[in-house]
C-alpha cells in the first residue's frame, strides 16, 4: 500500500463524483464516493509495517498464481515473509466483472433489472412512496445496465467494495489468532485470504460461464445466476420459494466451499507466525458460521430475490 497512491486514487474519486453530479459523466457518483473510502483505505493500509523477509526469497508473482492450485502450502508460507495481492484480487476482478457483463448480455438488462426492481416492490414493509420512488427509477436503472460507462463504474466499485471486504477479513483472522496466543501479521492475513480464495475464483468463472452459454437463458434465475450456476450443492432438495432458509442452508453445503475452507485455514496456518492447525481451522469455521448466518438472516427477510 503506497500513501501517494492513496492520494491520487482519492482524489480521482472527487473530481469523479464531482462530475457525475455535474452530469458530465452520470452515474457515477456512487463510483467516485467508493474511490474517496478507497483511497483513505490505502492511506491507512500504509501506516501497517509489512513482516520481515528474513532472508527468504521471493517467489515470482506468475509462479505464486499458478502454484497456489498444485502447492498451497508452499505459496503460503513463502507469502509470510513476501506478502502480495495486487495480481491476484485484479485478476479476480476482471474475471467477475467479465462473468457479469456475460450474464447481463445473455439475460438481457431488462430481465435483471425488472426483476431486481419487482422483488424490491414486493417487500412487505416498504411503503408506498418508497415503491413510487423505485418506479419512477426503472428506466433509468436499466439505461444505466446498459451503459458501458456505469457497467465500468461498478467493476471499480467491486473491487474497491472486495478490498474492503478482504481487509476486514485480515483483521478478524489477525485478532483472532492473537486471542488464541497465535500471531499473525495484518499483511500475511490479507494475502493470505485472497490467495486462498483465488483458485476457488478462476474455478467457478471457467464453469459459470461454460454453463451460461450452455443453458437457455430463460432457465437461469436473474439474481441467484449472478452469484453462480453451478450445482454442486443440495439445494436442488428444496424450492427456494417455499423453503428459502433451508435452501440457503443446503446450499452452503458446497463442494466449492469446502474447498475454500480448507484452502483458507491451510493459507492461515502457513502464512502466519505463530498459527497452529487449530487456530486456522477454528477461525476459517467460525468465519464460515458467521456468514452462514447472514445468509440465513437475508433469506428469511428477502425470501423473494431467491424464489
Amino acid at each position: 500500500m503506497n500513501r501517494l497512491a492513496g492520494i491520487v486514487v482519492a482524489v480521482l474519486g472527487f473530481v469523479v463524483a464531482v462530475l457525475s453530479i455535474l452530469k458530465v459523466v452520470p452515474g457515477l457518483t456512487q463510483t467516485g464516493v467508493v474511490m474517496i473510502l478507497f483511497g483513505g483505505l490505502i492511506i491507512g493500509l500504509s501506516f501497517i509495517s509489512k513482516p520481515e523477509s528474513d532472508g527468504t526469497e521471493r517467489m515470482s508473482t506468475p509462479s505464486t498464481l499458478g502454484n497456489i492450485f498444485i502447492s498451497p502450502s508452499e505459496v503460503f508460507r513463502n507469502l509470510r515473509r513476501h506478502p502480495r495481492w495486487l495480481v491476484a484480487m485484479l485478476v479476480m476482478s476482471i474475471l467477475s466483472a467479465t462473468y457479469s457483463n456475460l450474464f447481463v448480455h445473455q439475460l438481457t438488462a431488462e430481465r435483471v433489472t425488472n426483476f431486481s426492481i419487482d422483488k424490491t416492490s414486493e417487500i412487505q414493509w416498504m411503503t408506498d412512496d418508497a415503491r413510487k420512488g423505485i418506479e419512477a427509477g426503472r428506466a433509468s436503472a436499466i439505461a444505466e445496465a446498459k451503459s458501458p460507462i456505469g457497467r465500468a463504474g461498478q467493476a471499480v466499485s467491486g473491487f474497491a467494495a472486495s478490498v474492503f471486504g478482504y481487509a476486514i477479513l485480515a483483521g478478524i483472522f489477525m485478532l483472532f489468532a492473537l486471542a488464541i496466543g497465535g500471531k499473525l501479521n495484518f499483511w500475511q492475513g490479507f494475502s493470505a485470504a485472497i490467495y486462498a480464495v483465488f483458485p476457488l475464483s478462476i474455478i467457478r468463472f471457467v464453469l459459470n460461464t461454460t454453463i451460461l452459454f450452455l443453458k437457455d437463458p430463460s432457465d437461469i434465475h436473474p439474481v441467484l445466476g449472478q452469484q453462480s450456476l453451478i450445482q454442486d450443492n443440495l439445494s436442488f432438495l428444496v424450492i427456494p420459494s417455499e423453503h428459502p432458509v433451508i435452501f440457503t442452508l443446503l446450499g452452503s453445503l458446497s463442494l466449492l466451499l469446502f474447498y475454500w475452507i480448507w484452502m483458507n485455514a491451510t493459507g492461515l496456518k502457513n502464512a502466519g507466525e505463530r498459527v497452529s492447525g487449530s487456530i486456522a481451522w477454528t477461525a476459517t469455521l467460525t468465519m464460515y458460521g458467521v456468514l452462514l448466518c447472514v445468509g440465513v438472516i437475508m433469506a428469511f427477510l428477502f425470501p423473494g430475490f431467491i424464489s
